[in-house]
């Protein structure tokens, strides 16, 4: 091609776009103009003649520019391009020219039937076969029951016949409808976050394929439960062989028997409704799953929790060493016969709901209340060489946060606390309402410690003490007293060194 060829053939370029995007605009103003919605079976003709004057204002400008730029054409030098594609430029032409004369008998002729379109050759005897043959192919196929699973059906196929034709007979059976003429649209619905609950894929299509459809979306097919049923004309067996391979659901081919297509079509659609219940039923479990291990978490320290999950038959432990304390909320039980229910109730659960934030702060279990006394205890169930000194740590909290609550009825609130260290059993009891508690002399001590404590003081035995003998804390001996079940004992104010 010599330099002068090239430029001009280049020079084409532009010309033939604007060709193409003309024709695209008729095509688009035709399926516009003719769509069903501007139609009424009693007044269809007169309505064709009207809505192909709007077409024809649209249209005809358009047309025009085609016919100017194709006229261009015979002004240029015969190059190998012009040659090669005369016959092309001449079959627009002679569309062009078909649809003007079409356009203009539909408007100034006198059409009140199916004959006088196909005297004028607005329609051919073949365009009426294929109406026909669409025609019956719905009278055929039998009466649509409803389903079982309304449901959200996406359509992919670049056929508008066939597209057409199950959109009508779908929604007939109460199902949404969605229609994508390619694959990359209908990959782009899918991944939209709207409601798709059963696909129709044709496999022939411009663009992206049905089998790179479902390659590229087979995981979001998988995870939301969609199944996908291929319909085309293809019905080699290594083609269904492959479409099953990768991902789809089920196989019909075309011409469509709509009674087979709704049998496989419920099918997949009960198929996904038991697998999506499946689904539902399995992540409720497992949420109530965890609600029941977070309530047991409440209730148990983590590591006897964990046992009564594996079914331990017996749960119960010898503690060798391990601190208990006891603190009592001093004279609550007489106040409380003057206060009402609510308010006994509130001031309980606002102390000893703040108790056990501190006791998950300093890593203590907390084992029970008893009225308005709290039992709480360090190295059971694990053991810990910090026993004595968390629960020292904790003692103080708990005063602190104590004077700082305002008078309840006049009562200014205060507590006893008492400590004592040593070996305990530990283990748990019941069957529905269990409790993990502890038993032993240890136990009994630390009780006795705190009742014979003093408000607003840390009561520790000797055991205790020297335990914290050389922690930060001093010590002031108390004048030996009688305890009850122990005799005699030496006993210590547990305070902060200054």
């Amino acid at each position: 091609m010599d330099e002068s060829n090239y430029h001009q053939d280049h020079k084409l370029e532009p010309k033939l776009q604007k060709i193409a995007d003309n024709g695209a605009a008729i095509a688009a103003e035709i399926d516009q103009a003719l769509s069903s919605q501007n139609f009424t079976l009693d007044e269809f003709f007169s309505q064709l003649s009207s809505q192909s004057v709007s077409l024809w204002s649209v249209t005809g400008p358009l047309l025009k520019n085609i016919s100017e730029q194709l006229l261009s054409f015979s002004n240029l030098a015969q190059t190998e391009f012009v040659n090669d594609f005369s016959i092309d430029f001449d079959r627009v032409r002679d569309a062009s020219n078909e649809l003007e004369t079409s356009i203009n008998r539909l408007i100034y002729d006198e059409i009140n039937s199916i004959e006088s379109l196909l005297t004028l050759g607005i329609l051919s005897q073949s365009d009426l076969d294929t109406v026909e043959s669409f025609s019956d192919s719905l009278r055929d196929a039998p009466n649509v029951v409803d389903t079982k699973y309304p449901s959200n059906i996406l359509i992919v196929d670049d056929n508008p016949s066939n597209t057409e034709y199950l959109r009508r007979k779908l929604q007939t059976a109460r199902h949404n409808v969605t229609v994508c003429n390619e694959g990359s649209s209908a990959e782009n619905r899918l991944h939209s976050g709207e409601a798709v609950d059963l696909i129709l894929l044709d496999l022939l299509m411009p663009g992206m394929s049905g089998y790179d459809f479902l390659g590229r979306n087979k995981d979001i097919l998988k995870r939301d439960n969609i199944p996908v049923i291929v319909v085309s004309s293809l019905d080699e067996q290594e083609t269904v062989y492959r479409c099953l391979e990768s991902g789809a659901e089920d196989y019909v081919t075309k011409p469509i028997n709509f009674m087979i297509l709704t049998a496989r079509i419920n099918s997949a659609l009960e198929r996904k409704y038991l697998q999506d219940r499946e689904e539902e039923h399995l992540k409720n479990i497992e949420e109530e799953k965890k609600k029941n291990e977070k309530l047991l978490l409440n209730i148990l320290p983590k590591s006897i929790a964990n046992r009564m999950k594996e079914n331990q038959a017996m749960i119960a432990d010898t503690i060798d060493e391990c601190s208990i304390l006891f603190a009592d909320i001093v004279g609550f039980t007489p106040l409380s016969q003057k206060l009402n229910a609510e308010t006994i109730v509130t001031n309980l659960n606002d102390i000893f709901s703040h108790f056990d934030e501190l006791c998950e702060e300093i890593g203590v279990e907390k084992i029970k209340t008893m009225g308005d006394a709290y039992m709480v205890a360090c190295g059971i169930p694990e053991a810990d060489g910090s026993h004595a000194s968390k629960l020292a740590d904790l003692s103080f909290k708990m005063l602190d946060y104590i004077k700082t609550l305002p008078e309840i009825d006049g009562h200014k609130v205060s507590i006893r606390i008492g400590i004592h260290s040593g070996a305990a059993v530990a283990g748990v009891i019941g069957k529905n309402k269990f409790v993990y508690d502890l038993w032993g002399d240890a136990v009994n001590t630390a009780c006795r410690m705190e009742s014979h404590g003093i408000p607003n003081e840390i009561h520790i035995s000797g055991d205790t003490a020297r335990l914290l003998k050389n922690s930060i804390y001093s010590l002031i001996e108390r004048a030996p007293m009688e305890i009850k079940g122990k005799g005699v004992m030496k006993t210590f104010i547990l305070d902060q060194c200054h």
